[in-house]
This record gives C-alpha cells, structure tokens and sequence, in this order.
C-alpha cells in the first residue's frame, strides 16, 4: 500500500534519461534514497533543490536501498530562497552540510522538525548572513554532542576538548573574544537568529569554531 512520506532534499543524480534518485532525510525514516521518474522532462517544474521539503507517495519498504516515489510535490514554497542569491548560497551550503552529516539510518522526528521550522524562517524572514551559525551552533544539540555554554567572565576560553568554557587557555581552547561570540551564538535560539550580528571577519571564525568542534567530536572534515 501507497504511504505518504515527506522529506527533505539532501541531494540527487540522474538514473535514466527522465528519472532522478533522491536522497532525502525523511521525518518517519530518516535518510533513505528513492527514485522519481519523469521528472527530467524539458518545462517540468524541478523541485529537487537545497531547502525543499518534498512529499510524495511509496510502496515505501524499509529494507530496500532504493524506493520508488511517485506524485511528489513542494511541502512549502520557498520563493525567497530560490530567488535570492544570498539565501540560495547558504541554502546550498547547509544542505552539503547537512548531506554529509545525516547518515543513513539516523532517524529522529525532533531533528527533522528543527530543520524544517529553521528553513521555514530562513525563507520567510529578511537576510542575515549569521544564519547559518545559529543553526549549525543549535544543529549540535541533537547531534548528542552539545556543549556546556557557561562562559563568564572567569570561564573565557572555549575548549572544543572539553565542549565548556574554561578559565585557562590549553590545546583546543579558543581565545577569549571568539569564545564569548560563539557563547553568543550558542545562547541565541532558531526563531531570534535575526538578533545576531557579525561582520564577515567574525563569522568565519564562529563557522571555523563550529568545525572544529564537530571535527572533534562528531568525525567530521569540512574540506572533503
């Protein structure tokens, strides 16, 4: 029997010369991967793209590879994103991102409702460029590996090591101004990312932080 499934897209390839296998990270399966025909045909919407949530109908089978998807459709629109430069990069970026850290298997209904209330604010809300910090910062917390946030002014310097501030600088601590940044950044929940504001300079050293950090703890290589 046909099932309803909604997903978000991770990434695609060509499988014949009009169908498309899909991975996406589904929110009752997690990451699984699915064929959709007739989908590469000239003047045919293409939906398949960074920060859309698709929902379709499978004959959906759990130990199957790859399943077959049919009538698939946009969860939401996402006019914003597609047609402003600014959020499609960072629409592109998160999603490589994301692709390289939801693993086959993984499956948490809570992750999958973050990310898609953080995209649905992302595409209604103004620009900021410090959104992907707020998110890859709070992203951490259901990846099980959230750090402590107790900066003070005793507890400075951030230790990727030890995931919490700490009062004396050692291998892995970050210096003090960059700590209590990204102590910010840590702080700020998804729906108030429009209050964080830093300049290009900072935001790479809080996106360099987030890398570090989940280098560390997760096994993760940004320059792959």
């Amino acid at each position: 029997m046909k099932e309803k499934i909604e997903g978000l897209f991770l990434s695609s390839h060509p499988y014949t010369d009009n169908s498309i296998i899909v991975q996406l990270f589904t929110h009752k399966y997690g990451r699984k991967s699915f064929i959709f025909k007739g989908v590469r045909k000239k003047n045919s919407p293409y939906i398949f793209q960074p920060f859309h949530f698709i929902e379709f109908f499978s004959n959906f089978k759990i130990e199957k590879s790859i399943n077959s998807a049919s009538q698939h459709a946009l969860v939401f629109p996402c006019h914003q994103t597609t047609n402003d430069i600014r959020k499609t990069s960072v629409a592109i970026f998160l999603t490589e991102i994301l692709n390289r850290l939801l693993k086959e298997g993984d499956s948490s209904a809570s992750i999958y409702s973050f990310i898609k209330n953080s995209f649905l604010l992302f595409e209604i809300q103004p620009f900021n460029p410090c959104f992907h910090l707020v998110f890859l910062a709070q992203l951490i917390s259901f990846l099980g590996i959230e750090p402590k946030n107790n900066w003070s002014e005793i507890n400075k310097f951030f230790s990727i090591k030890h995931a919490c501030f700490t009062n004396e600088k050692e291998d892995y601590t970050i210096e003090k101004d960059a700590s209590k940044a990204f102590s910010l950044v840590l702080g700020t929940n998804i729906d108030k990312f429009d209050t964080i504001h830093f300049n290009k300079t900072n935001r790479a050293v809080i996106l360099e932080i987030v890398f570090d950090y989940l280098a560390y703890h997760f096994n993760f290589n940004a320059k792959k």
